[in-house]
């Protein structure tokens, strides 16, 4: 007799079922939804908040005099800054404000872009003409100061405008 016909085939076990799953799969799929919700959330906030930033750059690119620019500077502030602090701001003392809420090491900078054209803009022979200096300053506001890193309160950007203004006309504080 042949030894190899004796042998029968292999038999396979019943399949293992996967359900109900293990408590820590659970575990993990909650936490992986958690935080795919939670970057949701914060991605949306990001995009919410730099909305007017784009919509203002887009607006400078287009615009062709100094006060058009000067109006969208005013607008962008408005839309991140209380009402009543910036609404009123002209010349110097909205040059003041925007440098007050660059960080630091833009200021300097911003103010020798911007020269004199915070109060250039009120005269009517230079109040249709742009300096490529303006642009490039009203870009670096729009780039570096929006949307505000940190909350500005009322009493340090008066201070720091003031200062600012004390030193354009040459009075010390």
């Amino acid at each position: 007799m042949d030894p190899l016909a004796q042998l029968k085939d292999i038999h396979l076990p019943t399949d293992v079922h996967s359900y109900p799953i293990a408590p820590g799969w659970w575990l993990l799929a909650v936490i992986v939804l958690a935080l795919m919700v939670y970057g949701a959330l914060k991605l949306r906030q990001y995009i919410v908040k730099r909305k007017a930033q784009k919509t203002a750059l887009k607006q400078l690119a287009n615009s062709a005099d100094i006060s058009t620019m000067m109006t969208v500077l005013k607008w962008a502030a408005l839309q991140y800054f209380p009402r009543q602090q910036v609404a009123h701001l002209t010349g110097n003392t909205f040059k003041a404000f925007l440098t007050a809420t660059l960080p630091a090491k833009q200021q300097e900078k911003f103010n020798e872009l911007s020269g004199a054209s915070f109060t250039s803009v009120y005269q009517s022979d230079v109040a249709n003409q742009t300096t490529p200096e303006f642009i490039a300053a009203a870009q670096l506001w729009l780039r570096h100061a929006l949307p505000p890193k940190q909350d500005f309160s009322m009493n340090e950007i008066a201070s720091s405008k003031l200062t600012q203004v004390n030193e354009n006309n040459g009075v010390k504080p």
